[in-house]
Formats: C-alpha cells, structure tokens, sequence
C-alpha cells in the first residue's frame, strides 16, 4: 500500500507542475448539469483536472505520512487519506470557482458571431461585386469583405446589417431605421 500512496502523490505533483507550467487545465469531466460544454458554461466542472490533481496529491502524501509515523490499521490510513484527498479537491474547487473562473474572460464563439452586427460601407458594392465595410466588436473597430443580398449597388457610407457569413465574405442588406 507505501508504493500506492508514492504513486499516487508523485503522479500528482509533477502533472499538477505541468499543467502548472503549460496551462493544460482544459480538461473537465462534465456531469451535465444543465449547462453546455466548453467555453461560455455558467458554472465551472465540480470534477477540473486542477482539484483531481490536487486531490490525488493529498490523498498519496497523507497515506505516506500516516504510514511514516507508525499507524498500523491500513484500513484507517485509506479513510484519512481518501477524506484528506477530497477536502483538498473540494478546496481547490472552491479557489477555482470562486477566484480564477470568476475573473475567466476567455473568448466564445457567440462574442464574435456577425449575423445583425451594424457597419458603415468604405468601399461602394456594384452590382454583384464586393466592397467592404467596418464595425465594432468588443470595443475594436474591425473591416470585413461584404456583398448585397440581393446583387444591388450600395454606396459608400450606406449603413448596412450582416446578415450572414460565407466564405470568409458577409452578405448585407442596407440598414433602415424604422421610425
């Protein structure tokens, strides 16, 4: 059971190191919990590899120790390591509810989604061409090449809506403000 528990604890220190050092925390167990996977969930995984580490570190330390300082009952050694490793887990969880995925602002998909985005055309659409206009998103004025739903000629400064992407190349209609 020693080398169980000095396993267990080395196996968790260097992969906690090295998620430590190269940012390999995107792992998570998802329980489903009414929430959607990957970036943008309302809450963090209960199960993140951070608090599974930390847990699993704790848990072969403590066995190690209970064993180094002479309890003999391997059953109670177990318990204690087991109960150390998930109030560790539970207290990682909790640092990493609470203060690092509060403070996440990890980009989604839905941040940059274009369909309805408003623009100004810099550069007129004849016909069945292209042109190009500039928004704003995320607080960044960005261009992007656009052509007309229906094949019209738009003039440069019409204000015009995205109302879908293809190719890299949004197809617009002009805006009209309803009064």
């Amino acid at each position: 059971m020693m080398t169980m528990f000095i396993v267990c604890f080395f196996v968790g220190l260097v992969l906690t190191l090295l998620i430590t050092l190269f940012g390999v925390d995107s792992f998570e167990l998802h329980g489903d919990a009414g929430g959607t996977h990957g970036h943008g969930h309302s809450s963090p995984s209960w199960f993140n590899m951070s608090s599974l580490l930390a847990g699993l570190t704790v848990f072969g330390g403590m066995g190690y120790i209970l064993n180094k300082v002479g309890m003999t009952s391997g059953l109670l050694i177990l318990l204690f390591a087991i109960a150390a490793g998930i109030v560790m887990a539970w207290l990682f969880f909790l640092l990493y509810a609470k203060v690092i995925y509060k403070h996440d602002d990890s980009m989604k998909e839905s941040d940059f989604e274009l369909s309805g985005q408003l623009g100004k055309l810099t550069v007129p659409i004849r016909g069945k061409g292209m042109g190009e206009m500039v928004y704003v998103l995320q607080g960044t004025t960005r261009s992007i090449s656009v052509r007309s739903e229906n094949g019209e000629s738009l003039a440069k400064g019409t204000k015009v809506v995205i109302l879908n992407m293809s190719k890299g190349v949004a197809t617009v209609t002009e805006f009209s403000e309803f009064e």
